[in-house]
């Protein structure tokens, strides 16, 4: 095979985009409302993406050795007569050359490129042989070893020119794979009639009366993200402004923290509980049933819907890991709705949150549960998108947050 030469890398990049895009549209609504936004996000991108070559020509060796009959009809150096054809016995070697990335590339040209030429080549699963020939009766080391580190060279500048190209293409896939979910999903919805946001009846303190909530590689993705039975039903999902509102008020305490300490030194987690409940109700009106945000046992603060939790807030203290995990499952336990967004408030009273809220990050990326980590900051909040295996499709949104809680002792 000669190598890159066969196709430039904008071709055959837009095929691969165009080739997933398609796959995205042939996609069944039902099928496509049900499954997992994350789950079929990481599927497609990946297939999308392209992965850069990398030559290790440190690690070459020679394949084979073999005797060939060489040409040596234009070798000005021997006597040989105009237009007679000579040929001496000669030695071929075989040399291997592990690689990583798409074998694909070893065909393309890139958009900027060298015009000297690059030598043949074969790939074969993930090295690539190169063969060179000498007359035996005139073998010089130097001149050989010369002639491969050339080729080589030339090989290693051509994956150099197509690593911006691969880059450029990598970059733009996530959001072109997002849109084109993004339009599949809006028209699966308009086709089926399905209203994706129901709306749950909760009102700020300080809005209208009108105002209500639209209620809304690990290892590589290979096969697409699975989906429960029966047809498709539209559930009430709470809005992500709504979501970051909640989150801001809950947040806003570690304010009256600083500033209170020694009211909060001696609380439990349920008298600390409380004190969020106030804030929250300070902001939200409650309904004909009372207050928005409810406390149901002794730990959590929950908004339901048809009886039915559409947001909680889990509150513990940090005694360590296990207890955080145990946390977790007593959370996802709580969860029924599709698309639940919740968040995990631990009260930490020893002296490193920075350490803890590492460990609270390493529990939350091994959870079997765990999809996709949204956002992690070590000296604040995080985000991650849970699937539960006994209910594909449906994510859970789960925020992290540590708060400092003053030690009565």
């Amino acid at each position: 095979m000669y190598p890159f030469r066969e196709g430039d890398t904008f071709a055959t990049f837009r095929n691969i985009v165009d080739s997933v895009t398609n796959e995205i549209k042939a996609l069944g609504n039902e099928y496509v409302l049900k499954a997992s936004e994350a789950e079929l996000e990481e599927h497609y991108i990946y297939k999308a993406l392209v992965e850069p070559i990398v030559l290790h020509s440190d690690q070459q060796y020679i394949k084979s050795q073999s005797g060939t009959q060489i040409d040596v009809s234009h070798d000005f150096s021997r006597a040989v007569f105009l237009g007679e054809r000579a040929v001496v016995r000669g030695t071929k070697i075989d040399i291997a050359i592990p690689f990583e990335g798409d074998p694909m590339l070893w065909r393309v040209r890139a958009s900027t490129w060298s015009s000297g030429g690059y030598p043949d080549i074969e790939v074969r699963g993930g090295e690539i042989i190169m063969s060179v020939s000498f007359p035996d009766d005139s073998a010089n080391p130097d001149k050989l070893k010369a002639d491969i580190n050339r080729n080589i060279k030339s090989l290693e500048d051509a994956i150099g020119y197509l690593k911006n190209d691969v880059s450029n293409h990598n970059g733009s896939v996530p959001n072109t794979v997002k849109q084109a979910l993004k339009r599949k999903r809006e028209l699966a919805q308009a086709t089926t009639g399905a209203v994706a946001a129901l709306g749950i009846p909760v009102k700020r303190a300080d809005a209208s009366p009108t105002f209500t909530i639209p209620a809304k590689r690990r290892t590589k993705p290979t096969k697409k993200p699975t989906v429960e039975t029966g047809s498709y039903q539209p559930e009430p999902v709470l809005d992500e402004k709504e979501y970051l509102h909640i989150l801001e008020i809950i947040r806003s305490m570690s304010l009256v923290i600083e500033r209170n300490p020694a009211s909060f030194a001696s609380l439990d987690e349920e008298s600390i509980r409380d004190h969020f409940l106030l804030q929250l109700n300070g902001h939200y009106e409650g309904g004909a049933t009372g207050e928005t945000f409810n406390a149901s046992g002794k730990t959590d603060i929950l908004i339901r819907e048809e009886n039915k939790n559409v947001f909680i807030a889990e509150c513990k203290f940090w005694r360590g890991q296990k207890v955080f995990n145990d946390a977790v499952s007593q959370l996802l336990g709580y969860l029924t709705w599709r698309d639940s967004k919740c968040a995990l408030m631990v009260f930490n009273r020893t002296k490193d949150s920075n350490a803890v809220r590492q460990k609270m990050h390493e529990a939350m990326e091994s959870l079997p549960e765990h999809r996709k980590t949204v956002f992690h900051h070590p000296d604040g909040d995080s985000r991650y998108t849970l699937i539960k295996e006994s209910e594909p499709g449906k994510e859970i949104i789960v925020t992290t947050q540590l708060y400092d809680i003053p030690s009565d002792k």
